[in-house]
């Protein structure tokens, strides 16, 4: 198993300006190293890895993902599709987000439809009130009504009628 080396992983876990540029004075090639391909590599041989599935280890996974999506290769999607699974919403939403980013807002709109589906029915209302929110973004209300008006009849059989993301699905169905 790879091991995402200190300086990568301080990086990666630093989470505002500040803290980056103590890191980036800390080790002053850190951008070379992030910008490396091999760090991807090394990244995506981590998330493969069951260290990544550890609870406290969730915070560098979101952060890992992040990354490859600023990378905006679609490379790394087998392994990302993996975390939609995660025991933490944040790092599904991460997961979901970078699978978005191939999608949305027209380059693949069928499988924009089948991922935003699939955050609608996430058990954690962050997640499903992102995908309402991608849905308004992407100008598919039109598309999705009938799929809308249908999760709204199954949302409260799951406890889901009085959540934001439920409010929001009505929201886009009034306009």
């Amino acid at each position: 198993m790879a091991e995402i080396p200190e300086e990568v992983k301080a990086y990666l876990i630093s989470p505002n300006v500040l803290l980056r540029e103590q890191v980036r004075q800390r080790y002053p090639n850190i951008d070379q190293i992030m910008a490396d391909p091999e760090t991807q590599k090394t990244i995506l041989s981590w998330l493969q890895s069951q260290d990544a599935w550890e609870e406290p280890n969730a915070e560098l996974v979101m952060r890992c993902l992040d990354f490859l999506q600023e990378q905006a290769s679609a490379q790394p999607a087998p392994t990302v599709k993996t975390f939609l699974m995660h025991s933490n919403a944040f790092v599904r939403l991460r997961a979901f987000e970078f699978l978005l980013m191939l999608y949305f807002p027209d380059k693949n709109r069928e499988a924009l439809f089948l991922l935003l589906h699939n955050m609608l029915f996430d058990p954690d209302n962050t997640v499903r009130n992102s995908a309402a929110a991608y849905i308004e973004r992407a100008n598919a209300v039109p598309e999705l009504r009938e799929f809308l008006q249908q999760w709204l009849k199954v949302a409260p059989g799951r406890g889901w009628e009085k959540t934001e993301s439920f409010e929001r699905v009505q929201e886009l169905l009034r306009t």
